[in-house]
């Protein structure tokens, strides 16, 4: 969309999604970055596990997402299960729309094996038919503000649907292993929602693309984060979580997370970063999503 006078340099919008599709999508988040200048460095966005995949609907330039050594291209994307941070970055105008959904809700929309999308984002256009990603792109270009863009995307979405969701064997557990207070046994677990751990193990995968262990292991961290601002210690937040100590807190921290927890308590430092994190707040989400 060309630049008016009256267009706002840097946007981030939140938005709760149509009534239609609040089971699937806990957020929509519209965010529009000019472009950055040729010699200036150019802004990347850490993105830390939480436990959500997303849709990633893009009507600006092209997004570069570095997992480690790897680094991706993509315009429009769908992102699965993360359990390490991500980099993203982009060589012009950022500007797009991010579908937060709910830990079970990628195969209503998408239809892939999830595992195969856990710590990747694959092109939309890989993902569904490509025509039409590039038409909804060219139409969020095309439209005049932030609210009918995030309209545009619920019509989209609305229309993409599939029928079958996750059994609800799936949705009663992420809810449990979400507010648990400290590391749950998938095995009792399984029994207190009347199955066996094999079949939660393998709906589980099939619904969010890792085990019922791994999406524990990054929602009690997100819920060690959450408590930063108390008055408890580090050692106390350990304990209460279900960690051995907290050296125990720290390890697991810097495997997922590649920071110790003390790092992650503080601010973000970049501009974006902390604009994304106080919407985060602002939205109820988890205590770190960004970095």
């Amino acid at each position: 969309m060309p630049a008016s006078a009256n267009t706002p340099a840097f946007v981030i919008e939140a938005f709760k999604p149509a009534a239609a599709l609040a089971d699937c999508i806990t957020d929509i988040w519209l965010w529009e970055l000019p472009q950055h200048d040729a010699g200036s460095e150019r802004p990347t966005l850490t993105l830390l596990p939480d436990g959500h995949p997303t849709l990633v609907l893009v009507y600006g330039d092209p997004l570069i997402a570095s997992f480690g050594s790897r680094s991706i291209t993509t315009r429009s994307a769908v992102c699965g299960f993360q359990l390490q941070p991500v980099q993203v970055s982009c060589a012009g105008r950022a500007a797009g729309i991010t579908v937060r959904l709910r830990p079970w809700a990628l195969p209503c929309f998408v239809p892939m094996p999830m595992p195969e999308l856990v710590d990747c984002r694959v092109d939309l256009r890989d993902a569904l038919q490509r025509q039409i990603v590039a038409d909804l792109e060219h139409a969020l270009a095309m439209l005049p503000t932030g609210l009918a863009r995030v309209r545009r995307v619920e019509q989209f979405l609305m229309g993409l649907r599939r029928a079958a969701g996750a059994p609800a064997l799936v949705e009663h557990a992420v809810r449990r292993l979400t507010h648990a207070q400290e590391m749950a046994r998938i095995g009792v677990l399984a029994r207190e929602l009347g199955a066996t751990e094999r079949t939660l193990e393998r709906h589980f995968q099939q619904a969010v693309g890792v085990g019922p262990k791994a999406f524990a292991r990054v929602m009690r961290l997100q819920s060690v984060l959450a408590q930063s601002a108390g008055p408890q210690s580090w050692t106390e937040r350990a304990l209460d979580a279900g960690y051995f100590d907290q050296a125990h807190l720290i390890r697991e921290c810097r495997a997922l997370f590649d920071k110790v927890p003390s790092f992650l308590a503080q601010p973000p430092r970049e501009v974006i970063a902390r604009d994304f994190d106080a919407l985060a707040r602002q939205t109820a989400l988890p205590a770190k999503l960004f970095l």
